[in-house]
Protein backbone atom coordinates (compact mmCIF):
# COMPACT_ATOMS: atom_id res chain seq x y z
CA UNK A 1 0.00 0.00 0.00
CA UNK A 2 2.83 2.50 1.10
CA UNK A 3 4.50 1.51 -2.80
CA UNK A 4 1.62 2.14 -4.59
CA UNK A 5 0.62 6.19 -2.72
CA UNK A 6 4.18 6.84 -3.59
CA UNK A 7 3.80 5.89 -7.10
CA UNK A 8 1.13 9.00 -7.01
CA UNK A 9 2.86 11.19 -5.73
CA UNK A 10 4.49 13.96 -7.40
CA UNK A 11 8.20 13.84 -7.34
CA UNK A 12 8.36 17.57 -5.47
CA UNK A 13 5.94 16.26 -2.67
CA UNK A 14 7.90 13.16 -2.59
CA UNK A 15 10.93 15.58 -2.39
CA UNK A 16 9.25 17.92 -0.12
CA UNK A 17 8.25 14.94 2.53
CA UNK A 18 11.55 13.57 2.51
CA UNK A 19 13.54 17.12 3.56
CA UNK A 20 10.60 17.17 6.06
CA UNK A 21 12.33 14.06 7.49
CA UNK A 22 15.31 15.28 7.83
CA UNK A 23 13.94 18.70 9.21
CA UNK A 24 12.09 16.65 11.75
CA UNK A 25 14.86 14.53 12.95
CA UNK A 26 16.95 17.60 13.68
CA UNK A 27 13.87 19.18 15.54
CA UNK A 28 13.82 16.25 17.86
CA UNK A 29 17.58 15.79 18.54
CA UNK A 30 17.41 19.45 19.31
CA UNK A 31 15.06 19.16 21.83
CA UNK A 32 15.59 16.13 23.07
CA UNK A 33 19.94 17.01 23.30
CA UNK A 34 18.11 20.51 25.62
CA UNK A 35 15.53 18.17 27.57
CA UNK A 36 18.58 16.98 30.63
CA UNK A 37 16.07 13.75 30.31
CA UNK A 38 18.02 10.47 31.70
CA UNK A 39 16.86 8.54 28.98
CA UNK A 40 17.45 10.21 25.51
CA UNK A 41 16.61 7.68 22.77
CA UNK A 42 12.97 6.85 24.20
CA UNK A 43 12.53 10.51 24.17
CA UNK A 44 13.85 10.77 20.82
CA UNK A 45 12.05 8.38 19.15
CA UNK A 46 9.04 9.36 20.77
CA UNK A 47 9.39 13.14 19.52
CA UNK A 48 10.06 12.21 15.56
CA UNK A 49 7.33 9.87 15.69
CA UNK A 50 5.04 12.68 16.97
CA UNK A 51 6.64 15.17 14.16
CA UNK A 52 6.37 13.00 11.51
CA UNK A 53 2.85 11.65 11.59
CA UNK A 54 1.89 9.13 9.44
CA UNK A 55 4.49 10.06 7.05
CA UNK A 56 6.09 7.80 8.92
CA UNK A 57 4.46 5.15 7.51
CA UNK A 58 6.89 5.81 4.51
CA UNK A 59 9.92 4.44 6.39
CA UNK A 60 7.96 1.00 7.14
CA UNK A 61 10.72 -2.03 6.29
CA UNK A 62 9.89 -5.83 6.04
CA UNK A 63 12.10 -8.23 8.11
CA UNK A 64 13.26 -11.11 6.12
CA UNK A 65 11.17 -14.40 6.54
CA UNK A 66 8.55 -12.36 8.43
CA UNK A 67 6.41 -11.28 5.51
CA UNK A 68 3.63 -10.70 7.67
CA UNK A 69 5.36 -8.43 10.78
CA UNK A 70 6.38 -5.09 8.78
CA UNK A 71 8.62 -2.62 10.89
CA UNK A 72 5.76 -0.21 11.19
CA UNK A 73 5.82 2.95 12.67
CA UNK A 74 3.81 1.54 15.43
CA UNK A 75 5.67 -1.70 16.17
CA UNK A 76 8.79 0.36 16.06
CA UNK A 77 7.61 2.04 19.44
CA UNK A 78 5.94 -1.02 20.52
CA UNK A 79 9.96 -3.17 20.39
CA UNK A 80 11.34 0.39 21.41
CA UNK A 81 9.20 0.82 24.63
CA UNK A 82 9.05 -2.91 25.48
CA UNK A 83 12.58 -3.01 25.77
CA UNK A 84 12.72 -0.33 27.60
CA UNK A 85 10.20 -2.16 30.19
CA UNK A 86 12.51 -5.06 30.26
CA UNK A 87 15.57 -3.29 30.72
CA UNK A 88 13.67 -0.92 33.63
CA UNK A 89 12.53 -4.77 35.57
CA UNK A 90 15.96 -6.63 34.92
CA UNK A 91 17.91 -3.43 35.97
CA UNK A 92 15.75 -1.24 38.60
CA UNK A 93 18.60 1.08 38.93
CA UNK A 94 18.67 2.06 35.27
CA UNK A 95 15.25 3.84 35.59
CA UNK A 96 15.45 7.02 38.14
CA UNK A 97 12.11 7.05 40.43
CA UNK A 98 11.14 10.13 41.47
CA UNK A 99 7.15 8.87 42.06
CA UNK A 100 5.81 8.07 45.18
CA UNK A 101 5.98 4.99 46.27
CA UNK A 102 2.67 2.98 46.35
CA UNK A 103 1.81 -0.70 46.61
CA UNK A 104 1.70 -2.09 43.02
CA UNK A 105 -1.56 -3.85 43.84
CA UNK A 106 -3.56 -0.07 44.62
CA UNK A 107 -4.26 0.86 40.69
CA UNK A 108 -6.45 3.40 39.55
CA UNK A 109 -9.69 1.85 38.59
CA UNK A 110 -9.64 3.27 35.07
CA UNK A 111 -6.34 1.44 34.52
CA UNK A 112 -7.93 -1.53 36.04
CA UNK A 113 -10.76 -1.60 33.85
CA UNK A 114 -8.16 -1.27 30.68
CA UNK A 115 -5.84 -3.99 31.47
CA UNK A 116 -9.40 -6.16 31.94
CA UNK A 117 -10.02 -4.46 28.59
CA UNK A 118 -7.31 -5.63 26.29
CA UNK A 119 -7.21 -8.69 27.70
CA UNK A 120 -10.60 -9.48 27.07
CA UNK A 121 -9.60 -8.15 23.61
CA UNK A 122 -6.82 -10.85 23.17
CA UNK A 123 -8.48 -13.66 24.16
CA UNK A 124 -11.15 -12.88 21.81
CA UNK A 125 -8.74 -12.99 18.80
CA UNK A 126 -7.32 -15.87 19.67
CA UNK A 127 -10.85 -17.70 19.87
CA UNK A 128 -11.39 -16.69 16.20
CA UNK A 129 -7.95 -17.82 15.06
CA UNK A 130 -9.48 -20.33 12.70
CA UNK A 131 -11.42 -17.55 11.02
CA UNK A 132 -8.45 -14.91 11.61
CA UNK A 133 -5.68 -16.84 11.04
CA UNK A 134 -2.55 -17.00 13.44
CA UNK A 135 -0.53 -14.42 12.03
CA UNK A 136 -3.76 -12.13 11.77
CA UNK A 137 -4.36 -12.55 15.34
CA UNK A 138 -0.73 -12.18 16.78
CA UNK A 139 -0.42 -8.89 14.69
CA UNK A 140 -4.23 -7.29 15.78
CA UNK A 141 -3.33 -8.21 19.46
CA UNK A 142 -0.57 -6.07 19.77
CA UNK A 143 -2.45 -3.42 18.93
CA UNK A 144 -4.03 -3.27 22.34
CA UNK A 145 -1.18 -4.71 24.18
CA UNK A 146 1.34 -1.90 22.67
CA UNK A 147 -1.51 1.06 24.63
CA UNK A 148 -0.69 -1.44 27.73
CA UNK A 149 3.47 -0.98 27.26
CA UNK A 150 2.69 2.71 26.47
CA UNK A 151 1.35 3.70 29.37
CA UNK A 152 3.66 1.87 31.66
CA UNK A 153 6.37 3.27 30.03
CA UNK A 154 5.50 6.77 30.13
CA UNK A 155 4.44 6.48 33.62
CA UNK A 156 8.13 5.29 34.59
CA UNK A 157 9.69 8.22 32.22
CA UNK A 158 7.30 11.21 32.85
CA UNK A 159 8.88 14.17 34.88
CA UNK A 160 8.52 17.84 33.97
CA UNK A 161 11.21 17.76 31.75
CA UNK A 162 10.00 14.74 29.66
CA UNK A 163 6.35 16.03 29.73
CA UNK A 164 7.51 19.72 28.83
CA UNK A 165 9.62 18.68 25.72
CA UNK A 166 6.52 16.30 24.40
CA UNK A 167 4.48 19.51 24.90
CA UNK A 168 6.46 21.39 22.58
CA UNK A 169 6.68 19.04 20.05
CA UNK A 170 3.17 18.23 19.91
CA UNK A 171 2.81 22.29 18.99
CA UNK A 172 5.50 22.44 16.52
CA UNK A 173 4.07 19.01 14.96
CA UNK A 174 0.71 20.64 14.62
CA UNK A 175 1.60 24.05 13.67
CA UNK A 176 3.13 22.56 10.67
CA UNK A 177 0.58 19.77 9.88
CA UNK A 178 -1.70 23.45 9.93
CA UNK A 179 0.07 25.07 8.00
CA UNK A 180 0.23 22.31 5.52
CA UNK A 181 -4.21 22.14 5.76
CA UNK A 182 -4.06 25.98 4.79
CA UNK A 183 -2.14 25.10 1.78
CA UNK A 184 -3.75 22.10 0.91
CA UNK A 185 -7.16 23.84 0.63
CA UNK A 186 -6.32 27.36 -0.88
CA UNK A 187 -3.33 26.62 -2.80
CA UNK A 188 -2.53 22.88 -4.02
CA UNK A 189 -5.06 20.23 -2.63
CA UNK A 190 -2.75 17.80 -3.60
CA UNK A 191 0.28 19.49 -1.50
CA UNK A 192 2.01 16.64 0.49
CA UNK A 193 -0.65 14.28 0.66
CA UNK A 194 -0.68 10.94 1.42
CA UNK A 195 -3.32 8.54 2.14
CA UNK A 196 -7.36 9.52 1.47
CA UNK A 197 -8.59 12.11 -0.90
CA UNK A 198 -11.93 12.86 0.08
CA UNK A 199 -13.91 15.49 -1.22
CA UNK A 200 -14.86 18.62 0.36
CA UNK A 201 -16.07 21.03 -1.64
CA UNK A 202 -15.44 21.72 -5.39
CA UNK A 203 -12.18 20.20 -6.83
CA UNK A 204 -10.60 20.79 -2.89
CA UNK A 205 -9.91 17.50 -0.94
CA UNK A 206 -10.51 17.48 2.72
CA UNK A 207 -6.73 18.59 4.32
CA UNK A 208 -4.93 15.58 6.18
CA UNK A 209 -2.16 17.38 6.64
CA UNK A 210 0.82 14.91 8.15
CA UNK A 211 -1.42 12.12 8.46
CA UNK A 212 -3.52 9.86 6.15
CA UNK A 213 -6.50 10.80 7.05
CA UNK A 214 -8.34 14.09 7.80
CA UNK A 215 -9.97 12.49 11.26
CA UNK A 216 -6.94 11.95 12.62
CA UNK A 217 -5.09 14.88 11.76
CA UNK A 218 -8.24 17.15 13.41
CA UNK A 219 -7.91 15.06 16.46
CA UNK A 220 -3.85 15.35 16.70
CA UNK A 221 -4.11 19.15 15.60
CA UNK A 222 -6.85 19.45 18.95
CA UNK A 223 -4.85 17.58 21.15
CA UNK A 224 -1.64 19.92 20.44
CA UNK A 225 -4.67 22.74 20.81
CA UNK A 226 -5.34 21.81 24.43
CA UNK A 227 -1.14 21.61 25.25
CA UNK A 228 -1.29 25.39 23.73
CA UNK A 229 -4.24 26.71 25.46
CA UNK A 230 -3.42 25.36 29.39
CA UNK A 231 1.07 25.44 29.21
CA UNK A 232 1.98 27.87 26.36
CA UNK A 233 3.41 30.76 29.03
CA UNK A 234 3.57 33.51 25.80
CA UNK A 235 -0.36 34.40 25.86
CA UNK A 236 0.53 36.26 22.02
CA UNK A 237 2.24 33.21 21.09
CA UNK A 238 -0.90 30.98 22.15
CA UNK A 239 -3.19 32.53 20.57
CA UNK A 240 -1.31 33.10 17.03
CA UNK A 241 -0.94 29.12 17.35
CA UNK A 242 -4.22 28.16 18.42
CA UNK A 243 -6.11 30.52 15.80
CA UNK A 244 -3.69 29.02 13.38
CA UNK A 245 -4.86 25.26 14.82
CA UNK A 246 -8.47 26.14 14.62
CA UNK A 247 -7.89 26.81 10.68
CA UNK A 248 -6.32 23.61 10.66
CA UNK A 249 -8.72 21.58 11.98
CA UNK A 250 -11.38 23.30 9.61
CA UNK A 251 -9.48 22.71 6.66
CA UNK A 252 -10.23 18.94 7.49
CA UNK A 253 -13.94 19.15 7.10
CA UNK A 254 -14.43 16.88 9.66
CA UNK A 255 -17.73 17.23 11.53
CA UNK A 256 -17.27 15.37 14.34
CA UNK A 257 -14.25 17.17 15.08
CA UNK A 258 -15.52 20.43 14.76
CA UNK A 259 -17.79 19.48 17.14
CA UNK A 260 -15.25 18.23 19.50
CA UNK A 261 -12.87 21.17 19.15
CA UNK A 262 -16.11 23.23 20.02
CA UNK A 263 -16.38 21.56 22.97
CA UNK A 264 -12.50 21.53 24.21
CA UNK A 265 -12.38 25.47 23.52
CA UNK A 266 -15.78 25.43 25.58
CA UNK A 267 -14.63 23.71 28.80
CA UNK A 268 -11.00 25.74 28.28
CA UNK A 269 -12.55 29.13 29.00
CA UNK A 270 -15.31 27.68 31.31
CA UNK A 271 -13.40 25.24 33.37
CA UNK A 272 -9.64 27.14 33.12
CA UNK A 273 -10.15 30.53 32.20
CA UNK A 274 -13.24 30.88 34.31
CA UNK A 275 -15.10 33.17 31.18
CA UNK A 276 -18.69 34.33 31.77
CA UNK A 277 -21.55 32.23 29.97
CA UNK A 278 -22.59 35.67 28.59
CA UNK A 279 -19.05 36.12 26.82
CA UNK A 280 -19.25 32.96 25.14
CA UNK A 281 -22.97 33.17 24.26
CA UNK A 282 -21.61 36.55 22.75
CA UNK A 283 -18.99 35.04 21.21
CA UNK A 284 -20.66 32.20 19.35
CA UNK A 285 -23.41 34.58 18.00
CA UNK A 286 -20.55 36.57 16.07
CA UNK A 287 -19.43 33.07 15.07
CA UNK A 288 -22.88 32.10 13.16
CA UNK A 289 -23.48 35.18 11.76
CA UNK A 290 -20.07 34.77 10.02
CA UNK A 291 -20.98 31.46 9.09
CA UNK A 292 -24.44 32.23 7.74
CA UNK A 293 -23.14 35.08 5.79
CA UNK A 294 -20.24 32.58 4.40
CA UNK A 295 -23.27 30.28 3.50
CA UNK A 296 -25.20 32.78 2.44
CA UNK A 297 -23.24 33.74 -0.66
CA UNK A 298 -21.89 30.18 -1.46
CA UNK A 299 -25.20 28.33 -1.02
CA UNK A 300 -25.10 26.48 -3.83
CA UNK A 301 -21.40 25.29 -4.28
CA UNK A 302 -21.77 24.02 -0.23
CA UNK A 303 -25.14 22.21 -1.03
CA UNK A 304 -23.37 20.61 -3.99
CA UNK A 305 -20.35 19.72 -2.32
CA UNK A 306 -19.44 16.38 -1.34
CA UNK A 307 -19.45 17.38 2.61
CA UNK A 308 -23.08 17.61 2.44
CA UNK A 309 -23.88 15.35 -0.47
CA UNK A 310 -23.06 12.30 1.24
CA UNK A 311 -24.78 12.94 4.46
CA UNK A 312 -27.84 13.50 2.47
CA UNK A 313 -27.73 10.14 0.85
CA UNK A 314 -25.84 6.84 2.36
CA UNK A 315 -23.89 8.24 5.28
CA UNK A 316 -26.97 8.93 7.53
CA UNK A 317 -28.73 5.74 7.13
CA UNK A 318 -25.63 3.90 6.59
CA UNK A 319 -24.16 4.47 10.43
CA UNK A 320 -27.42 3.75 11.39
CA UNK A 321 -27.55 0.45 9.58
CA UNK A 322 -23.70 -0.42 10.93
CA UNK A 323 -25.24 0.54 14.31
CA UNK A 324 -28.55 -1.75 13.89
CA UNK A 325 -26.37 -4.62 12.22
CA UNK A 326 -24.77 -5.15 16.07
CA UNK A 327 -27.23 -4.64 18.08
CA UNK A 328 -29.18 -6.96 15.98
CA UNK A 329 -26.62 -9.64 15.67
CA UNK A 330 -24.42 -9.48 19.47
CA UNK A 331 -27.14 -11.45 21.10
CA UNK A 332 -25.93 -14.62 18.87
CA UNK A 333 -22.26 -13.90 20.12
CA UNK A 334 -22.60 -12.19 23.49
CA UNK A 335 -19.08 -12.91 25.41
CA UNK A 336 -16.21 -13.50 22.12
CA UNK A 337 -18.29 -11.02 19.92
CA UNK A 338 -17.58 -12.18 15.84
CA UNK A 339 -13.67 -11.22 16.43
CA UNK A 340 -13.69 -9.06 13.40
CA UNK A 341 -14.58 -8.28 9.91
CA UNK A 342 -13.87 -11.58 8.71
CA UNK A 343 -16.68 -13.61 9.30
CA UNK A 344 -20.50 -14.14 7.03
CA UNK A 345 -22.82 -12.15 9.40
CA UNK A 346 -20.23 -8.80 9.00
CA UNK A 347 -20.08 -9.62 4.73
CA UNK A 348 -23.96 -9.97 4.24
CA UNK A 349 -24.58 -6.91 6.77
CA UNK A 350 -22.71 -4.64 5.15
CA UNK A 351 -22.91 -5.77 1.33
CA UNK A 352 -27.13 -4.94 2.53
CA UNK A 353 -26.16 -1.96 3.95
CA UNK A 354 -23.92 -0.04 1.55
CA UNK A 355 -23.74 -2.40 -1.35
CA UNK A 356 -20.21 -1.89 -2.01
CA UNK A 357 -18.26 -5.35 -1.89
CA UNK A 358 -15.23 -3.85 -0.94
CA UNK A 359 -16.92 -2.63 2.24
CA UNK A 360 -18.52 -6.27 2.97
CA UNK A 361 -14.79 -7.61 2.60
CA UNK A 362 -13.89 -5.12 4.93
CA UNK A 363 -11.16 -3.78 2.42
CA UNK A 364 -12.51 -0.29 3.01
CA UNK A 365 -14.85 1.16 6.45
CA UNK A 366 -16.07 -0.18 8.86
CA UNK A 367 -18.67 0.23 11.77
CA UNK A 368 -17.55 3.74 12.80
CA UNK A 369 -17.74 4.19 16.17
CA UNK A 370 -15.47 3.01 18.31
CA UNK A 371 -17.70 1.69 21.44
CA UNK A 372 -20.03 -0.18 18.38
CA UNK A 373 -17.01 -1.61 16.96
CA UNK A 374 -15.97 -3.62 20.62
CA UNK A 375 -18.88 -4.79 21.35
CA UNK A 376 -19.51 -6.32 17.90
CA UNK A 377 -15.75 -7.34 17.43
CA UNK A 378 -15.06 -8.66 20.98
CA UNK A 379 -18.51 -8.76 22.58
CA UNK A 380 -19.94 -7.51 25.72
CA UNK A 381 -17.31 -7.97 28.31
CA UNK A 382 -14.89 -6.20 26.30
CA UNK A 383 -17.15 -3.18 25.78
CA UNK A 384 -18.86 -3.02 29.23
CA UNK A 385 -14.82 -2.53 30.43
CA UNK A 386 -13.74 -0.28 27.69
CA UNK A 387 -16.56 2.33 28.21
CA UNK A 388 -16.05 2.28 32.14
CA UNK A 389 -11.79 2.83 31.28
CA UNK A 390 -12.82 5.86 28.85
CA UNK A 391 -15.31 7.01 31.29
CA UNK A 392 -12.83 6.37 34.42
CA UNK A 393 -10.07 7.76 32.74
CA UNK A 394 -12.05 11.26 32.53
CA UNK A 395 -13.33 11.75 35.89
CA UNK A 396 -9.32 10.47 36.93
CA UNK A 397 -7.83 13.35 35.48
CA UNK A 398 -11.09 15.91 35.95
CA UNK A 399 -10.65 15.27 39.88
CA UNK A 400 -6.54 15.73 39.67
CA UNK A 401 -6.97 18.89 38.45
CA UNK A 402 -7.69 20.96 41.54
CA UNK A 403 -4.08 19.71 42.03
CA UNK A 404 -1.69 21.20 38.78
CA UNK A 405 -3.12 22.72 35.75
CA UNK A 406 -0.81 20.11 33.53
CA UNK A 407 -4.03 17.54 34.53
CA UNK A 408 -6.00 19.37 32.47
CA UNK A 409 -3.73 18.23 29.10
CA UNK A 410 -4.34 14.35 30.35
CA UNK A 411 -8.71 15.45 30.98
CA UNK A 412 -8.85 16.97 28.03
CA UNK A 413 -7.27 14.15 25.94
CA UNK A 414 -9.54 11.79 27.68
CA UNK A 415 -12.59 13.91 26.63
CA UNK A 416 -11.42 13.89 22.61
CA UNK A 417 -10.83 10.35 22.64
CA UNK A 418 -14.46 9.37 23.77
CA UNK A 419 -15.83 11.90 21.92
CA UNK A 420 -14.30 11.11 18.70
CA UNK A 421 -15.26 7.18 19.64
CA UNK A 422 -18.38 8.00 18.92
CA UNK A 423 -18.38 8.00 15.11
CA UNK A 424 -14.80 7.04 14.61
CA UNK A 425 -13.16 3.52 15.46
CA UNK A 426 -10.27 5.79 17.53
CA UNK A 427 -9.58 2.20 19.82
CA UNK A 428 -6.05 1.08 20.10
CA UNK A 429 -4.10 2.58 17.16
CA UNK A 430 -3.27 5.94 15.58
CA UNK A 431 -5.15 8.44 18.02
CA UNK A 432 -4.93 5.47 20.34
CA UNK A 433 -1.63 5.67 20.59
CA UNK A 434 -1.62 9.52 21.76
CA UNK A 435 -4.04 8.67 24.04
CA UNK A 436 -2.15 6.02 25.83
CA UNK A 437 0.92 7.88 25.63
CA UNK A 438 -0.80 10.90 27.14
CA UNK A 439 -2.46 9.18 30.18
CA UNK A 440 0.87 7.49 30.73
CA UNK A 441 2.25 10.66 31.56
CA UNK A 442 -0.28 11.59 33.55
CA UNK A 443 -0.73 8.46 35.47
CA UNK A 444 3.21 9.34 36.22
CA UNK A 445 2.68 12.93 37.09
CA UNK A 446 0.06 11.80 39.32
CA UNK A 447 2.75 10.04 41.51
CA UNK A 448 5.34 12.34 41.40
CA UNK A 449 5.61 14.39 44.64
CA UNK A 450 6.46 18.06 42.80
CA UNK A 451 2.52 17.68 40.65
CA UNK A 452 0.38 16.67 43.62
CA UNK A 453 2.09 18.61 46.68
CA UNK A 454 2.61 22.17 44.85
CA UNK A 455 6.23 21.70 44.16
CA UNK A 456 5.68 22.46 40.53
CA UNK A 457 3.05 25.04 40.92
CA UNK A 458 2.25 26.07 37.83
CA UNK A 459 2.61 23.94 34.87
CA UNK A 460 3.68 26.17 31.76
CA UNK A 461 6.08 25.73 29.09
CA UNK A 462 8.34 28.02 26.94
CA UNK A 463 10.10 27.89 23.57
CA UNK A 464 12.79 30.05 24.63
CA UNK A 465 13.27 27.67 28.02
CA UNK A 466 14.14 24.70 27.97
CA UNK A 467 12.27 23.62 31.28
CA UNK A 468 8.87 24.81 32.62
CA UNK A 469 8.61 27.13 35.19
CA UNK A 470 7.94 25.90 38.20
CA UNK A 471 6.60 26.92 41.25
Amino acid sequence: MVEQELLKMDSLDLALINAYFVVALFIALYFTYKSQVEHKFELLVISFFLLTGEYANMLTFSIPGLSFFEIQPERFLLLTFGFFIVRSMAYPDTVKQTKIRTSPWVQPLFLVTLVIAIVTVVVVLFVHVNALGLSEAIVQSLKPINVLILVYSFYLLSNERMIATIGKIMIVAATVSSFICLIQTGVDTMFMRIGEQRGAFGDVLRATGIFRSERINAYFIIMAMAWTLITMKNSRLKYILTSLMVAGVICTFHRMSWLVMSFVLFLYFVKIKKVGADRLVFAGLIGITLILSVYTFYFQDIMQSSLVQERLTDHVDGRKGYYDMVIDHIGDQPVFGYGGKNNEVYYQSMLQITGQFNRATGQDGGIHSGYFSTLFYFGVPAFVFYVLFVVLSILYFYHLTRYNIFFAIPFMVSVIYALGNLTNTLLYSDIGILYAIHIGMGLGARYQRGFIYGDIKDFKISFRKILPDIG
